[in-house]
């Protein structure tokens, strides 16, 4: 008893003093993360959505709101460093938050921005969405981070802008935070150290030889051992514990008993079911094999039988009904093949270093009859040239899969949108298209085979399910994540892969 008391009184010594020295840097650390966090939204939220949208700005005062709720001050403003000329855009305490006849006091706010100006704290800022902590403080001890949010050319002064936000949370408050959790850790300590004097004493004098016999046939039950059962005298506690073993331990021997039983018959069916997969893998790629020299053979006496029979209007058009479905048939064959071929292996992973974006502006280059024939406005947004590491042919395939999904179901606005940015050490390629949007119901299921939802995908006959389904067997096979997912009037297909350093 003796040995335990000075074990849980040499604890809360070490856990007073260890309060007093370290709880204020652990909250000041705790701080920094909790701006580097909110930076990281604010920066995905510029970069996912449209700053020319109305309520862009209306959105991102909200958001503002929300992380000066958690005693974080804030500041957004555009620079132009041709001029060396910074507009305060939002200021907490300032912007929106002062009577009609008393203006706000920009003062504080511009001589902290004139100070990182002149420090070259925005100059060590490189890249949008990047973000730095900073010793510079605005008239008081804070903790502040910078991060780069947008950077544009003016057309108009021919200038690049710039937009910063700052974060800041005062150190005042960090440190009276850490000194209340002190004493509240102390008061907690000395009334631990009481309640565990009165518990040593009560568990020593009338738990401990029971508990020890209950533990050792614990132990044994942990070992799937249950020949030994605990002794029950009494009507105690201890002795219901006791009971309570006994009783665990003959139903663990019959669920036990029961698992293994039921372990044996889910066995078969598991093998039954991998069987029928293989089988159905196997059937699939061996038709749509076999379907491939007819459809061609279909399609080359019809192209040959339209030649001849130029003077026969109805037969020429009744021949081109027969090409075109053959045509469309062996499209689908062909995706079943390579679906196929994927699921089971049979192609196997070519890895390479290559540039992502390269990649997708091949892919445009590729379809851009189809897309001039949609009469769809593209663009396509990066920042770098983002190496990655996959097989070439196979990302482009997905590339490919889903901008022509893109372009089929764009709506009548005709706008494709594709961006390609960097998110927790993912490089993500987002493809969006206008569109009324998909059901959430059906979001889950728009990967599997043959799977089409009319109200969302249109009704296409060129369609069969199967480019998606291509694109989720390819990014498993790179283990890779994807999906899909509505936003702003439209729909977002985007995959992600793993950046490689150079």
């Amino acid at each position: 008893m003796l040995i335990i008391l000075c074990i849980l009184l040499i604890n809360i010594i070490a856990t007073v003093l260890f309060s007093n020295v370290v709880f204020e840097r652990f909250y000041i650390n705790a701080k920094y993360n909790e701006l580097k966090d909110y930076a990281g939204k604010i920066n995905k939220y510029f970069a996912e959505m449209d700053i020319s949208l109305p309520d862009f700005r209306a959105n991102l005062i909200n958001a503002f709101d929300e992380i000066e709720r958690n005693n974080i001050e804030i500041i957004w403003f555009i620079y132009n460093p041709t001029i060396n000329h910074a507009d305060i855009g939002y200021a907490t305490k300032i912007t929106g938050r002062y009577l009609a006849n008393d203006p706000p006091d920009t003062k504080e706010v511009e001589e902290y921005i004139s100070a990182l100006i002149n420090s070259g704290e925005l100059n060590s800022i490189e890249n949008v969405y990047e973000y730095k902590t900073s010793d510079i403080n605005a008239g008081k001890h804070n903790i502040n981070l910078i991060t780069l949010v947008f950077e544009n050319h003016d057309v108009r002064s021919n200038n690049m802008l710039q937009s910063y936000i700052v974060l800041s949370s005062p150190k005042e408050y960090i440190a009276t935070t850490a000194k209340t959790v002190e004493r509240f850790v102390l008061h907690v300590s000395l009334v631990t150290l009481l309640m565990g004097v009165i518990a040593v004493v009560i568990i020593s004098a009338q738990i401990t030889k029971p508990i020890i016999k209950m533990n050792k046939v614990a132990n044994k039950i942990a070992k799937l051992d249950f020949s030994e059962s605990c002794e029950v005298k009494g009507k105690d506690e201890i002795s219901a514990l006791a009971g309570s073993i006994n009783e665990m331990s003959a139903k663990l021997q019959e669920s036990i008993d029961y698992l293994q039983q039921r372990a044996q018959l889910l066995k078969r069916d598991l093998e039954k079911q991998e069987g029928s997969n293989k089988l159905k893998k196997e059937f699939i790629a061996s038709v749509s094999h076999d379907f491939k020299t007819p459809l061609s053979l279909i399609i080359a006496y019809s192209e040959l039988l339209t030649d001849k029979d130029k003077d026969d209007e109805e037969a020429k058009n009744q021949l081109m009904i027969i090409t075109d479905q053959a045509v469309k048939m062996n499209l689908m064959v062909n995706q079943l093949l390579t679906l196929s071929q994927l699921e089971s292996g049979t192609i196997k992973k070519e890895d390479s270093i290559f540039c992502l974006s390269e990649a997708v502006e091949s892919v445009v280059k590729d379809l851009h009859i189809m897309i001039e024939q949609a009469q769809i406005n593209l663009t396509f947004n990066y920042q770098d040239d983002y190496i990655v590491k996959g097989d070439y042919n196979k990302i482009t395939h997905v590339i490919t899969n889903l901008l022509e999904n893109a372009i089929k179901y764009c709506d009548e606005k005709k706008i494709i949108n594709i961006n390609i940015n960097e998110i927790d050490g993912k490089i993500r390629t987002s493809i969006y298209n206008t569109h009324r949007g998909i059901p959430e119901q059906s979001l889950p299921n728009i990967f599997n085979s043959f799977y089409k939802e009319d109200k969302s995908r249109g009704g296409s006959s060129k369609s069969y399910g199967l480019g998606l389904s291509i694109v989720k067997a390819v990014m498993e096979m790179h283990n890779g994540k994807y999906g899909a997912y509505n936003s702003n009037a439209g729909v977002v297909f985007w995959f992600e892969l793993e950046k490689q350093d150079i």
